[in-house]
């Protein structure tokens, strides 16, 4: 909104406006540093000249007549050093993956034998109670790995095998086989897996295939269950991933944390009868108001990592005619407390905005300083603007 026709203002020499923007400009400049002070006299030409505070009203009583004085105007102050810690450790968190403590899927290492597996094994023929030459060197028999972990086998009967591998197992019985009581050459003896004991885990949310799934004990995970379900499907992603515990095993909903949106951060263990809830991502996201060109919420999808220069550049760049050299940015703690802070985002400075992570859920406002209203209002009224370096469009 302009502040009023500039035709009547035509009258006045130019070198007078000169002068009058260098000292008024000089006397605002506390907010904006006597570096760009002293080069806005500069290249206007013009000495600090002492010309009186009486100048700065001529622009206010204009503004108030016009209605344009109502615009809010901030004094930017910079974080202290503690200040900028607090307010870059705020926000979401990102997760950091521990190796030492991921618990590793046994998928493609040796299968360990557990309670209620059915085997197959391949012993003597000489160690069955029926046993006739005739029938061959060796013979096949089934079972069921029972609740106290063992196997009844010829001779031996109950035998433990529970949590051994199967070369475990076929070493362990060979031995047993081996002495001057039952054999006196080693045997050779083969086990085999022929139906492995499932438990059955619900897996629902944001997978490729949700459904119930049995998993065999090597793959009673986690992530044995979302790769039994088709893994996190690409396009939904992931926030985390819930653990519903049976209700009789008293345990409280555990949690799993997702980077980049389909990488599990952790693996644990499940017993069966556990639900899996894998919660679909929300998009994340930032806002720009304030003196930028596209004022509006700006998708922020993963892995993109924005600072503070980048996030302005999304929407569309700073005002020119206003010129503005500082941005504050607004961000909600894990608490709930919103925390702010300016910085620059012109020159060259610790603090500049090119140093600044953008976090999902900031509020960039990029809003009116003294300098930048006086620009605005030069532009406005005398038709001219006047860019942040301190040079005049006449």
């Amino acid at each position: 909104m302009r502040c009023g026709p500039a035709a009547p203002w035509g009258r006045f020499r130019r070198p007078w406006m000169a002068l009058w923007i260098a000292s008024t400009e000089q006397w605002l400049g506390s907010q904006e540093g006597p570096q760009d002070r002293a080069r806005s006299c500069r290249r206007l030409g013009v000495n600090s000249l002492p010309l009186g505070r009486a100048a700065l009203f001529l622009p206010l009583l204009l503004g108030t007549e016009s209605g344009c004085i109502g615009n809010r105007i901030i004094h930017s102050v910079p974080p202290t050093p503690l200040e900028l810690a607090e307010f870059l450790a705020a926000g979401p968190s990102v997760e950091e993956i521990d190796t030492d403590k991921l618990v590793a899927v046994n998928i493609g290492k040796p299968y360990k034998l557990v309670s209620g597996d059915l085997i197959t094994l391949t012993l003597p023929a000489k160690v069955f109670s029926d046993y006739e030459p005739e029938t061959g060197d060796s013979r096949d028999m089934k079972s069921r790995v029972g609740k106290d972990g063992k196997v009844r086998l010829p001779q031996l009967g109950p035998f433990p095998i529970s949590g051994l591998t199967l070369s475990e197992v076929e070493e362990a019985i060979a031995s047993a086989y081996h002495s001057p009581e039952y054999l006196k050459e080693r045997p050779n003896v083969v086990c085999a897996v022929d139906e492995y004991r499932t438990v059955s885990v619900a897996v629902m949310g944001a997978v490729n295939t949700p459904g119930i799934y049995g998993l065999r004990s090597d793959r009673l995970s986690v992530l044995g269950a979302l790769m039994a379900a088709g893994g996190i499907h690409p396009d939904r992603g992931a926030s985390q991933i819930r653990i519903l515990r049976p209700a009789e095993d008293d345990i409280e909903p555990e949690a799993v944390p997702v980077r980049s949106t389909d990488i599990p951060l952790q693996d644990l263990l499940l017993g069966g009868g556990e639900t899996i809830v894998v919660e679909p991502r929300t998009d994340r996201q930032f806002s720009v108001v304030g003196l930028v060109k596209k004022v509006g919420i700006f998708p922020y999808p993963e892995p993109r990592q924005y600072n503070l220069m980048q996030a302005i550049a999304t929407a569309g760049g700073v005002d020119a005619t206003a010129a503005p050299r500082f941005a504050t940015i607004y961000r909600k703690k894990t608490n709930g407390e919103v925390i702010a802070a300016t910085f620059r985002i012109d020159g060259l400075a610790l603090q500049h905005g090119s140093n600044i992570p953008i976090k999902d859920g900031d509020v960039i406002a990029i809003e009116h300083t003294e300098g930048s209203w006086f620009r605005s209002f030069l532009s406005d009224v005398f038709g001219f603007r006047l860019s942040g370096s301190g040079t005049t469009s006449l």
